[in-house]
């Protein structure tokens, strides 16, 4: 139990939400959990992020078409999990996530992604 807390601290999630609210909630509600975030504005600025730091989540729900084809393939191969929020039960992002959350949704579901994640770097 120790042990997973500190890994739960040690997570580093970036957040991407083109909803203008939804960034700062997402924030609120992982610091609140101990886990640690960073905010990108844009797909180009996820890949600089992703390039300058080390996140093991990106949640998001932003449009990729501004990524280059290089981009999409760096971000897929990358270790970086990353779970997609929907507008609705339609997956069709442009991107492919790991999970895929539909808004709305509760925090609970949110988490079990997030322990699927801390599981997944334990293996």
């Amino acid at each position: 139990m120790q042990q997973e807390k500190h890994m739960q601290r040690s997570t580093k999630a970036l957040i991407h939400d083109e909803i203008s609210y939804a960034p700062e909630f997402l924030l609120k509600l992982i610091a609140n959990r101990g886990y640690r975030a960073g905010f990108a504005k844009d797909a180009t600025e996820i890949i600089t992020m992703l390039s300058n730091d080390q996140y093991d989540v990106v949640l998001t729900n932003g449009k990729y078409k501004a990524l280059s084809l290089d981009h999409h393939t760096w971000l897929q191969s990358s270790s970086v999990f990353i779970i997609g929020i929907t507008d609705s039960h339609n997956h069709t992002q442009d991107l492919n996530a790991d999970i895929y959350l539909s808004r709305p949704f509760l925090s609970s579901k949110l988490w079990r992604a997030l322990e699927t994640q801390l599981q997944l770097r334990k293996e």
